[in-house]
């Protein structure tokens, strides 16, 4: 393989291109759904697998998923969330890591989740035993399986006090999704700030979530119940990592209101 990329310059760029949304963030905006007790719609999703897989995986769970691929509209309705089998979860996520964000949302939900034997679990730079860890502090029991992990919360999800040994994104947003519903504050040191992370605060804001970011890197989380009333609409922010200039939110600051100002 020729490892010299030569390139010629010289010429401006002309032309449009249409900046898709990012893949890091619509997938966990996808699961945020799961704790509202209404629909959710996004827009501008792209048509990629960790869309596909989530999908799939949300209608397993009883979530009614509508896609419209010409628009990019998804439109999401958790009202009858259920319990899925575990075969069906091990076939619909295969080696995708998704499933280990579903935890908190049904450990509220329906006080029980299920992990499939993840391919990406014995990855040792990824591990996610930073997971479980924050699932165990928020009260949640986890058995292992031979099959996977089952996770039960026999006595709720109740908030906590927890410090990142490294501002992980995987385990920010886990600990976001699972904290939103559980009784009490919950605090979280060393959090990861990247942009996905702001957007999902922005979206669980939307919900009606109360979060506040400071700039130390501490988020906090008071127990709020989801959007009940009305269908949570949100754009999906475009891809970071694709040409052009993608549109930015305004960034969450440290004000406690319930929802950002934001075009979607």
């Amino acid at each position: 393989m020729n490892d010299v990329l030569n390139v010629t310059g010289g010429t401006p760029l002309r032309g449009e291109i249409t900046v898709r949304g990012a893949k890091n963030f619509v997938s966990k905006a996808m699961v945020a759904a799961l704790l509202g007790e209404s629909p959710s719609e996004l827009r501008n999703v792209p048509q990629i697998r960790d869309v596909k897989v989530v999908s799939g995986l949300l209608r397993l769970h009883g979530v009614e998923v509508e896609h419209d691929e010409v628009t990019g509209v998804l439109r999401m309705d958790p009202t009858a969330v259920e319990s899925a089998h575990v075969a069906d979860i091990d076939a619909h996520a295969g080696a995708s890591r998704i499933p280990i964000l579903f935890c908190g949302p049904l450990l509220h939900r329906l006080g029980e989740a299920f992990i499939p034997d993840l391919g990406g679990c014995r990855i040792g730079d990824r591990p996610i035993n930073y997971h479980l860890d924050i699932l165990r502090q928020f009260g949640a029991t986890v058995d292992k399986l031979d099959s996977g992990i089952r996770l039960t919360a026999p006595n709720g999800l109740r908030g906590t006090k927890i410090k990142l040994p490294y501002p992980s994104v995987g385990a920010t947003e886990q600990l976001l999704l699972t904290a939103v519903r559980a009784e009490g504050i919950t605090e979280l040191s060393n959090a990861a700030i990247e942009p996905e992370i702001m957007d999902l605060i922005a979206v669980l804001q939307k919900m009606g979530a109360i979060i506040s970011v400071d700039t130390d890197r501490v988020i906090r989380i008071e127990e709020s119940r989801a959007s009940t009333a009305t269908v949570t609409r949100r754009s999906v922010t475009a891809s970071r990592l694709r040409p052009g200039r993608p549109r930015r939110w305004r960034p969450v600051g440290t004000s406690r209101s319930r929802a950002p100002s934001s075009p979607g």
